[in-house]
């Protein structure tokens, strides 16, 4: 185990090692060498024997790892790259070539093989690169090799970097990580949050890095070509800003630019974007107290999304306040960004141009490499005709600033923060009622977390392309979060307690929306997960709307109550199966809610998940309604570099949220040797019903792989 003060001189080798798993070759025997990892989702070190090895040169990272677990079955189902993560086992290493937890990339590898990767700069992030394992008789090896072209590394021709090792065992549901700090969490298990790329922080630095001149000046450009066609009768019909699916004119050709700056920083342009990508499906039954947070999925807007949301904020009992939210803008034509790092800053500068829209966002944000203290400061500018095709259709401009200045102890484990933001424009009748701040304090230890915090919303404020929960609010936030593994020889692995409240009033002094929520989170050793507790709200609205000012006329409050109790079985591992109930009155119903969802692999090649879930709405009048939805999908890894899934999804009746309606979608995508794509796609599965269209798209990539 290391951590942030450790600093180790990275070794340069002359000659590669060869490219085999065993690790048989002499030049490993020069090579830094670590072990000795933590357990993060139990504090506690690992019984897992763990050796990694690290060399460089002009070309290349070169990672070797043995990795023993006597006892636990060696979990190795995935065939194909970039799929199926968390589902195996994986080991890797993490790099920050910034040294400022600006810049972090992973890159993990499976007991058979199959490569997986990720960047902060891009959620696209898709290299080429290698890995080779194999098992062996107590546990599995692997050697990696990554090429340094694929990192944006800074400019100058000897480097300091940050690095870690991890590491996680699927069948114990553990993850590991050989720096280590008592705030690293990892929710518990599971991958939906391991690694983190805020842990950089806590890694040791590799010193004395030599790269040469020509691979530290500049990565090289990247293009993506596109082609496509398509057939069906609604092969026309994309995703808009408000999730309907309308025509819209072909796109056959377009491509996405990369074009490197420094070292760090690059200038990224889309022509005729490609809006036929395979959307992800976040259909859902539960109806919703407020305007729902969507994932974003474009290229041209999740690929260094990073860089333009530079605020941290918590979002108490709902997703935080943004100015700039990239699902607000539908279909566009035209994108261009300057983006990425220098020194301790942090940037990003964007137009997105489509029908009846030309916008803007920058954003800056500097920070120390230990976050003991940041600043940032962004804005969206929106410029709007009529009819565009946004979620708002007016015409009008909206423009809205943000700044931050926060700092944090990492030895007292203080954190702070203030923010304010504001808006004017168009569509803002008075200014000076149209901002928000939002200031905190935190404290942040190993085993609690107590968090308190003030928010301020004033009436007028909800930027055109952002996204804000509700207006017109002051009032306090606070949780508190107790978390630990009790007794090392007992059957609980990890148990937490979160209580989280919030109580706002609106100009009028009534109280606008009060929330309290207090859940219990128990893993138990021999797999069982169990978690539940009360959720209590309350939302004053008016004649007017969800706003009330200026009047204040025909207030209402109604209780969104929704008390729920989550049996998960198996967690975290290939095999989870998971039940939740939920119950309560919600506004003017009372809503029932039930979800079961459960994931298999069948064989070395299928793998196969479900979920059904259902709504009962029980109106004051006695009458009730419900609407079931059930979602089954089957996924085929034919070799490393293709695979298939197909997806079904129907849902009947009306007492929920969606559209009924039964959807059927499949998707085939193959990677050629040339780093080229090509994918098969049939429908949607964002759609609320089939969209008979069927599309082919190839994809010719040249200068690096896609997201670098």
């Amino acid at each position: 185990m290391t951590g942030a003060s450790s600093s180790f001189v990275a070794v340069r080798t002359e000659k590669p090692p060869a490219l085999d798993a065993s690790l048989s070759d002499a030049a490993w025997k020069n090579a830094i060498g670590a072990g000795d990892l933590e357990v993060i989702t139990t504090q506690k070190p690992s019984s897992r024997p763990s050796r990694f090895l690290l060399l460089y040169d002009d070309t290349n990272l070169y990672v070797g790892m043995h990795l023993e677990q006597p006892g636990v079955p060696v979990t190795a189902s995935q065939g194909a790259n970039g799929v199926g993560f968390g589902l195996d086992d994986f080991a890797g290493i993490g790099v920050d070539p910034s040294a400022n937890a600006g810049q972090v990339y992973f890159f993990m590898t499976t007991p058979r093989g199959t490569r997986y990767q990720q960047a902060s700069e891009s959620a696209r992030y898709a290299p080429p690169w290698t890995a080779v394992a194999t098992q062996t008789a107590s546990g599995w090896s692997a050697m990696m090799v990554i090429p340094l072209s694929v990192l944006r590394t800074p400019s100058t021709a000897v480097q300091s970097w940050r690095f870690n090792f991890i590491r996680r065992c699927a069948a114990a549901n553990e993850n590991e990580s050989w720096a280590y700090d008592p705030v690293m969490t990892d929710g518990g298990g599971g991958t939906n949050s391991f690694p983190q790329f805020a842990d950089a922080r806590f890694w040791p630095h590799l010193t004395e890095l030599h790269v040469r001149p020509q691979v530290a000046k500049r990565r090289p450009p990247r293009a993506e070509l596109y082609a496509l066609t398509s057939v069906g009768d609604e092969r026309r019909r994309f995703q808009d800003a408000l999730g309907n699916f309308n025509a819209t004119g072909a796109r056959n050709m377009g491509a996405d630019v990369v074009v490197p700056v420094t070292g760090t920083a690059s200038f990224v342009g889309a022509l005729a974007p490609d809006f036929s990508n395979v959307e992800i499906d976040q259909q859902t039954i539960a109806p919703q107290e407020f305007r729902r947070a969507l994932s974003e999925y474009r290229p041209f807007f999740s690929q260094g999304a990073n860089f333009f949301d530079p605020v941290s904020l918590n979002g108490i009992n709902a997703p935080p306040n943004r100015i700039w939210y990239s699902p607000a803008i539908g279909p566009f034509d035209r994108g261009l960004k300057f983006e990425g790092t220098q020194g301790l800053q942090s940037f990003g500068v964007l137009e997105a141009r489509g029908n009846g829209f030309d916008d803007d966002v920058f954003a800056i944000k500097h920070a120390t490499p230990t976050r003991s203290f940041l600043w940032s400061f962004d804005g969206v500018l929106a410029h709007h005709a009529a009819g565009n095709d946004t979620q708002d259709p007016r015409a009008g401009v909206d423009q809205t600033w943000e700044g931050q200045i926060a700092g944090r102890n990492n030895y007292t484990g203080l954190l702070w923060s203030l923010d304010y933001a504001h808006e004017h424009g168009t569509f803002v009748p008075d200014d000076r009622l149209a901002y928000k701040s939002e200031d905190f304090v935190d404290v942040h230890k190993r085993n609690y977390e107590v968090y308190t915090g003030y928010r301020t919303v004033g009436p007028e404020y909800s930027p055109l392309l952002g996204y804000t929960q509700n207006a017109d609010l002051r009032g306090p936030q606070i949780f508190v979060d107790v978390n630990g593994t009790l007794s090392p020889n007992g059957p609980i692995k990890r148990i937490e307690l979160f209580l989280e409240a919030d109580r706002a009033t609106d100009g009028s002094g009534a109280v606008h929306q009060a929330d309290a929520n207090a859940s219990v989170d128990l893993q138990l050793k021999n797999g069982l997960h169990l978690n539940g507790g009360p959720f209590v709200s309350e939302l004053r609205t008016y004649d007017s709307g969800l706003v009330g000012y200026p009047y204040y006329a025909g207030g209402v409050t109604r209780s969104y109550n929704q008390h729920a109790f989550t049996a998960g079985w198996k967690d975290g591992t290939p095999a989870p199966t998971d039940a939740t109930y939920s119950w309560g009155p919600f506004g003017d119903v009372y809503l029932q809610q039930i979800d079961l969802t459960a994931q298999r692999a069948l064989g070395a090649r299928w793998s196969v998940a479900g979920e059904i879930a259902g709504t009962r709405e029980r109106a004051r009048t006695g009458t009730a309604d419900g609407q079931w939805l059930r979602r089954l999908t089957l996924g085929e890894s034919i070799d490393a570099n293709t695979n298939f899934s197909i997806s079904l999804r129907s849902i009947s009746g009306n007492g929920g949220f969606a559209v009924p309606g039964v959807n059927l979608a499949g998707s085939f995508h193959h990677r050629f040797k040339n780093d080229g794509e090509l994918f098969l796609n049939y429908g949607t599965p964002a759609a609320y019903s089939t969209l008979q269209r069927v599309i082919l798209k190839y994809v010719l990539r040249t200068g690096g792989g896609a997201g670098t």
